[in-house]
């Protein structure tokens, strides 16, 4: 009988002990979880404006596609007035890139100045005269998403002679 008593002791010492250790468990297990779904959280946020910033970079991409088309199809009117105007910008062209994802986009030239090219250059088409003029242009591109802050420029460097 003295072992059965000293059972019992040993048993009344532990009462409760196991609850405390699982409860210590389980906070640690949902402190790992709550961690790990604000790690997934934030993976997925930084995914979206990555995808965001990706959309706006090809929407500007495609505005100065869309001006050098101009160009190529000898529309240049806008190299004209970028020409004439006081700080060298012509007038901006805005257009509706993607109305289902709210991407607006635009495009205009900027005159940078004259390129004068001397005598035995390639680009010399009269053999009477030492200099050859052609005009330095760059071509901007801007695209802009609704509620996302994304945005992106792109500028072409061009030389029209």
């Amino acid at each position: 009988m003295r072992i059965v008593q000293n059972e019992m002791k040993f048993g009344a010492y532990q009462r409760g002990a196991v609850l405390i250790i699982s409860l210590i468990v389980l906070l640690v297990m949902t402190l790992i979880g709550v961690a790990g779904m604000n790690s997934s959280v934030m993976q997925e946020r930084m995914a979206v404006n990555a995808q965001n910033s990706n959309r706006t970079f090809q929407a500007a991409e495609s505005m100065v596609g869309a001006l050098t088309n101009q160009l190529y199809a000898n529309n240049l009117d806008l190299l004209r007035e970028s020409m004439q105007a006081v700080d060298g910008n012509s007038s901006s062209v805005a257009v509706k890139v993607d109305a289902a994802n709210g991407i607006e986009g635009s495009y205009q030239a900027r005159f940078l100045g004259e390129v004068i090219l001397t005598s035995g250059s390639s680009m010399d088409a009269n053999e009477s005269s030492s200099d050859l003029k052609g005009y330095r242009y760059e071509l901007i591109g801007e695209a802009d998403m609704d509620n996302t802050g994304a945005s992106s420029r792109i500028a072409k460097g061009i030389e029209y002679y």
